[in-house]
């Protein structure tokens, strides 16, 4: 399997600094922007399989980075664009839904479950079981 790519936009520097180690040490490529229009830049050069964009940041908010690559989408489409926010207002939380695949609570995220809802968006399994040689064969699954 290729190394999925990640695109991490916060302009918090602690916030941005840990997610994406904690990405690559999970073995993902990341690249991160500190703002909203080296976001923009990034977001519209495609390919990403998945963009953690915060909502408030300095230059253009992810918001509007989003409506923008809505109108005038990149040549190699994004696969998922998941929001970052402080927020829960229903109005914004509404903006982001219709503009995105989904929200993360910054107050609400911990390195593990950040690592697990990931997974869940790129739809990818935790690494594979390790398989006991002595363990009996399941007589329910079918071989090849």
């Amino acid at each position: 399997m290729n190394q999925p790519r990640v695109l991490v936009v916060e302009d918090e520097e602690y916030l941005r600094d840990l997610y994406q180690e904690v990405l690559l040490d999970e073995g993902y490529y990341v690249e991160t922007a500190k703002d909203g229009n080296e976001g923009l830049v990034k977001i519209k050069a495609g390919g990403w399989d998945l963009v953690i964009l915060d909502i408030i940041l300095p230059g253009m908010d992810g918001i509007e980075i989003m409506r923008v690559v809505k109108s005038n989408p990149p040549a190699v489409p994004n696969k998922k664009v998941v929001f970052l926010t402080n927020l829960d207002k229903d109005k914004e939380m509404q903006q982001a839904l219709a503009l995105g695949d989904g929200y993360f609570i910054k107050s609400q995220i911990t390195p593990g479950n950040l690592l697990e809802q990931i997974r869940a968006y790129l739809n990818i399994e935790q690494a594979p079981k390790q398989i006991d040689p002595s363990a009996p064969a399941d007589p329910n699954k079918p071989t090849q």
